[in-house]
């Protein structure tokens, strides 16, 4: 059966349809998204190499010092200096502690390896993170350091604790009665100069 037309009996009615419009992209704006993709990527691959990197190749650090160690005479002598100063003031001795050595040591080879002058390396690492780390606990921990350049061995106890005596913090350290416990840790780097770390803890 056909359909009817106005043109005439038999004739199939063609059905119009409105045509679809396809829009070709601007090719300059694809351009510029392409460019603003590419370097989102190029970020994302440098800060995630940057994290990687932090992650698997952190900087060198010095292997740590033996905690049973014995003591050095210029440790030993800056223990005694520091004794002597506290009786000075009424103040009694502070014993020398081990583990707490071991801490000193680590943060003044460190020092020496990477040539910095903080008490936070850095790694970030604090004293009471170095303390901890060598299973010390304590209810208060106090650190004195000094970076200095050459000087005869032995005017390094005397020279470093004037210069912590002169220090109204590092003074507060060695001479407070709180305190029961220190260790030093001396150590030198490649250029000849001294890095002194004392810990106190109680």
């Amino acid at each position: 059966m056909r359909a009817s037309s106005a043109t005439g009996r038999g004739t199939a009615r063609v059905l119009r349809r409105p045509a679809k419009v396809i829009r070709l992209p601007n090719p300059r704006r694809a351009r510029y998204r392409r460019a603003i993709r590419i370097s989102g990527a190029l970020v994302a691959m440098i800060c995630l190499g940057a994290i990687l990197a932090r992650v698997y190749w952190p900087a060198p650090r010095p292997a740590d010092p033996a905690p049973l160690a014995p003591i050095g005479p210029q440790e030993s002598a800056l223990l005694r200096m520091t004794n002597q100063v506290r009786a000075r003031f009424g103040l009694s001795a502070l014993a020398l502690s081990r583990p707490l050595m071991a801490a000193a040591r680590f943060h003044s080879a460190d020092m020496a390896a990477r040539g910095y002058s903080s008490h936070d390396g850095p790694s970030g690492d604090s004293p009471a993170d170095r303390v901890r780390r060598f299973g010390l606990n304590y209810q208060e921990v106090a650190e004195n350091i000094f970076a200095g350049e050459q000087t005869i061995d032995a005017a390094l106890p005397s020279r470093v604790l004037a210069a912590w005596m002169a220090n109204p913090e590092r003074r507060g350290n060695l001479l407070n009665a709180g305190f029961h416990s220190t260790a030093i840790g001396i150590s030198r780097a490649s250029d000849g100069s001294w890095y002194v770390t004392q810990d106190f803890i109680r």
